[in-house]
């Protein structure tokens, strides 16, 4: 045999050794001595065990109650529950429940929450099992009937008539994603996910869109986002940042308007701010929102997604009128990692949809005058 095809088998012989050796080796460690002592220096089996006697401050760690998080988990459980192993001890549902819930009251980083809780991070599992076992149930799409009621609403609640909802858009801001050059960078210089959200009368998100890219036109985020919402609906309550279409209303523009003018722009106003509104419940609510996200575009949108379900479920098991003085309160500012959308598409409108507004702006005066409506004067 050729000296170098000897050299060569004995050099493949030697890997196979190595590489049989390292499969033999077994590690000495399969969990980290500070792990270990998750039982008795965690915070879940000591400080949120001696927090479920105390429910405001349950409600102040977690941004929700001990009944509505034993509600949260009875639903979850099945999903988020690990086997036991001879090699360690599973982190109970529970416990992983509160990891991530915890992270989404204050957005601290995954590496203080793991040191508070003694375990590694566990929140990205989770909070797409969140999403994925409560979006049926609370975020479901629309029928027909849902639509008559959602417009109903409108009309008695905010006294705007033929309205299925208001929409607005928000820049999540992120950390700079590695290597994605400028396709998350918006319009502030930060980069960002965007947020649409097709919110009812009374704040739940109907439908929403989540994760295009921050340098995305925004008018092209809305245009792949419509083709869910068109479905079937008559008009939806919007700002200045859209634009004029037959199933979209925005105020009229400019400063020297007709009083009939100032009146529907107040009246549109006034239903579409419970967009608005709801963008602060949920920021003043999950508190990930008050800081810029460290985690990867795709990670963000499962929070975000995350967020927002348990919105709603707050929204029907929760304190509403708590959730409402936290909207006057603490609306989305400017420290926020929630930041406006400017532009929502073109600002030609075709002739019809000028002339759906002029017959909304007729109704509004005297049609469908209400006595409160004066006092913009």
């Amino acid at each position: 045999m050729h000296p170098r095809h000897r050299a060569l088998l004995e050099m493949q012989k030697l890997l196979i050794d190595v590489l049989m050796h390292k499969r033999k080796t077994r590690r000495t460690k399969w969990v980290h001595e500070l792990l270990l002592n998750r039982e008795e220096q965690g915070d879940y089996h000591h400080l949120v065990q001696e927090l479920y006697n105390d429910p405001l401050r349950f409600k102040t760690y977690f941004r929700l109650t001990p009944e509505l998080f034993e509600l949260l988990h009875e639903k979850v459980a099945t999903r988020i529950t690990k086997t036991e192993t001879n090699m360690r001890k599973p982190i109970i549902s529970k416990e992983r429940l509160s990891i991530c819930l915890r992270f989404l009251a204050t957005g601290d980083s995954f590496v203080s929450i793991a040191f508070s809780y003694r375990v590694g991070t566990l929140v990205d599992e989770v909070t797409k099992v969140i999403w994925d076992v409560l979006v049926n149930e609370y975020m479901p799409v629309p029928a027909t009937q849902d639509w008559v009621e959602i417009a109903k609403e409108f009309q008695e609640r905010w006294n705007f008539p033929n309205c299925i909802g208001a929409i607005d858009g928000k820049h999540v801001v992120l950390q700079a994603p590695p290597n994605s050059g400028s396709l998350y960078l918006n319009y502030k210089g930060t980069h960002s996910i965007v947020l649409l959200a097709l919110v009812d009368a009374h704040y739940p998100f109907r439908v929403i869109d989540v994760g295009a890219f921050g340098r995305n036109s925004d008018g092209g985020v809305f245009s792949r986002a419509r083709p869910i919402w068109l479905k079937g609906s008559p008009e939806f309550g919007v700002d200045s940042a859209f634009s004029l279409q037959k199933h979209l209303m925005r105020p009229f523009p400019g400063q020297q308007l007709t009083t009939e003018k100032r009146v529907y722009n107040y009246r549109l106003s006034r239903a579409r701010r419970v967009v608005e509104n709801a963008f602060g419940i949920l920021s003043n609510q999950w508190r990930v929102y008050r800081r810029v996200m460290a985690v990867t575009p795709e990670k963000a949108e499962a929070i975000v997604k995350t967020t927002c379900i348990l919105h709603n479920f707050l929204r029907i098991h929760g304190n509403k009128c708590e959730e409402e003085h936290a909207v006057r309160s603490s609306p989305c500012d400017s420290q926020d990692s929630l930041q406006p959308v400017l532009r929502m598409g073109a600002n030609s409108s075709s002739r019809l949809a000028v002339s759906f507004r002029e017959k909304f702006c007729t109704y509004s005066s005297p049609q469908g005058e209400v006595s409160w409506q004066h006092s913009i004067e």
